[in-house]
């Protein structure tokens, strides 16, 4: 089987290059350009086989995709150009060559974007994200996460719309900003939800679920975990997710109980736990599971001689594996179990959980454990200033990203918008082509017939509404009394055109306007000129003017060079706002992004 794999992909491959080379000999392209060679075909298809080899090391497998890609290169056959720098940037990445991955990335994207290739963009985006977030750059890896989610979702790629969604989420919950996080996946839930994939499915429950427990809305956080774990009905589902985020969602469920002071729930779920066999091998995740375990018992019974004990050995564990996210929260979990019996080993610990979340970049472990140094040491000048400096760049970097994440949503929802129009117009288009198809078949006599009884039909019609003018004149002349909400066609005919000129003029620009003064101006009444506006152009007046300013705004923002220059209190007074703030009220809840940020980007 394992050579007849390989010798249909080597049969494959020598397939698509001949059917490159005849194409381009048929459309007359310049015969200088080089072509492998036939007899090189063979060897560069062994490059590429050997690159994927697990028996073989990553430097020697990257040789060999190096060797495929320097072979392909000077033939400049796309196809051939991205399975191999697809397969290279893997490798990097399993070698933790970050900067490397990031670069050959780069190299994906542009080949792609040459070609107009959205599926390998949003490849070449999602492995940018990847190597970025795990070169601790997160604040661009959620950047390409976003641009990876809004081409998914330009071509109806449910799916990777939603793993992008979840990326974004899990970078969110990482930076602790557990609002945004849950706001990501929820929307992530609507691409994912009616599809086959159980594995992010079960991944957006998840984060939803902790950012539920931070916020202490723990109803809400086991009902999503519940979820998550509901997914799990069978053998093949269970490999869909995958058994270790099985065990992590039990861990988080252990986790919420015992936030809620459940002790002996949580305590039953971590026992169960620690004699998984499963969890024992894979020793990141036991030696989480242990400190919890531990962690809780404490909680439970502050004299409980076992807590200590299995925080030490998390603690082990976790310095054996050289896992840094495990030894922060072991130095966390030890400086809270040592903070009112000693001291000093409580500020060993919390400087310890410092130097690892400094070294995993980890603004909120930072935060958290300069928090506890802040109680335990006596001068904490140059802590204070770390604080402060990392306090800041997290509210930045959270405020930047959903900033970020508003733009693309509220574009999506413009996108969703249209494409229900087109929708709508087409099955419109269809449903007339069949009237025009059926009218078409009708005979001549029945076209005259149909056309003679038009006429009738039409004199009676006009009969009709004359007589219902004469019965509709009449009513008005015996009422003692108009009601307010009745006008006359004359004055509604006025008041449209009045409002029409009103908009062409751009008058809604002058300042402090009322409907009172916009009825004195059109030479009519409040009630009259209200029922208009709230008939035809479904709004209230304060509401009709606000959003004509704001759309002024924004057209004269996007093509006047100088007018993105003023202030915003200065663009708020040209358009006829009183402040500053009013006009960034109303710009963003128009628009869902402020006109700042409107402007940077803009500029940019």
């Amino acid at each position: 089987m394992k050579y007849r794999q390989q010798f249909f992909f080597a049969s494959t491959f020598c397939i698509r290059v001949c059917c490159f080379w005849l194409s381009t000999a048929a459309m007359g392209q310049d015969q200088s350009q080089v072509q492998p060679a036939p007899h090189t075909l063979d060897s560069l298809y062994q490059y590429y086989r050997y690159s994927k080899s697990d028996s073989l090391s990553i430097p020697e497998r990257l040789d060999y995709v190096s060797s495929f890609l320097d072979g392909i290169t000077p033939s400049q056959h796309d196809s051939l150009m991205y399975i191999g720098l697809m397969r290279k940037t893997k490798l990097l990445g399993e070698a933790k060559m970050y900067d490397s991955a990031i670069f050959y990335s780069h190299q994906l994207y542009d080949l792609a974007e040459q070609n107009k290739d959205t599926t390998y963009m949003v490849k070449a985006f999602t492995k940018l994200g990847i190597y970025h977030k795990n070169n601790n750059q997160l604040s661009d890896a959620f950047q390409y996460y976003n641009e990876a989610f809004k081409n998914s979702r330009v071509t109806n790629d449910s799916i990777r719309a939603g793993k992008s969604l979840l990326q974004m989420a899990n970078i969110q919950t990482f930076l602790g900003d557990y609002s945004g996080s849950k706001a990501t996946a929820i929307n992530g839930l609507k691409y994912i939800e009616n599809t086959s994939d159980l594995r992010s499915l079960s991944g957006l429950y998840h984060i939803i679920s902790v950012a539920n427990c931070q916020q202490k809305k723990y109803k809400e956080a086991l009902k999503y975990n519940a979820q998550a774990l509901g997914l799990n009905k069978d053998s093949i589902t269970k490999s869909a997710i995958g058994i270790n985020n099985i065990l992590i969602f039990k861990n988080t469920k252990a986790n919420i109980l015992a936030d809620q002071k459940k002790y002996k729930a949580a305590l039953s779920i971590f026992s169960a736990l620690v004699f998984d066999s499963i969890l024992q091998n894979d020793k990141k995740e036991y030696a989480r599971v242990l400190g919890n375990f531990g962690y809780v018992q404490w909680l439970q019974n502050k004299n409980n001689t076992n807590s200590q004990k299995l925080l030490i050995d998390a603690l082990i564990i976790n310095k054996e594996i050289n896992d840094v996210e495990g030894l922060i929260e072991s130095n966390i979990y030890l400086t809270k179990y040592y903070f009112d019996n000693d001291k000093s080993k409580a500020l060993l610990y919390a400087e310890a959980a410092y130097q690892n979340a400094a070294i995993r970049q980890n603004s909120v472990a930072i935060i958290e454990a300069l928090g506890f140094i802040f109680k335990l040491k006596e001068n904490v000048t140059y802590e204070a200033r770390v604080y402060d400096s990392i306090h800041h760049r997290l509210q930045e970097i959270n405020q930047s990203n959903r900033e970020i994440y508003a733009v693309t949503k509220y574009e999506n929802e413009k996108l969703t918008a249209r494409n229900e129009v087109l929708q709508a117009q087409q099955e419109t288009s269809t449903t007339v082509v069949f009237v025009v198809l059926g009218v078409l078949t009708l005979s001549l006599g029945g076209l005259i017939y149909y056309y003679g009884n038009q006429k009738r039909y039409k004199r009676r019609f006009l009969a009709l509404i004359d007589t219902t003018d004469h019965k509709a004149k009449a009513s008005a002349a015996s009422e003692t009394s108009t009601p307010s909400h009745v006008i006359s066609d004359s004055t509604l005919q006025h008041l449209l055109t009045q409002l029409e000129h009103f908009e062409e003029q751009h008058e809604y620009l002058a300042p402090h306007l009322t409907v009172h003064d916009l009825a004195k101006r059109f030479g009519s009444n409040s009630s009259y000129l209200s029922v208009v506006v709230n008939t035809y152009k479904e709004k209230s007046i304060s509401q009709y003017i606000n959003d004509l300013r704001i759309d002024y705004a924004v057209e004269k923002l996007q093509s006047d060079a100088v007018f993105r220059k003023y202030t915003i209190k200065a663009i708020a007074k040209e358009v006829g706002f009183s402040s500053s703030e009013s006009f960034s009220k109303k710009f963003y809840k128009k628009t869902g992004i402020y006109p700042s940020y409107f402007v940077k980007n803009l500029e940019g």
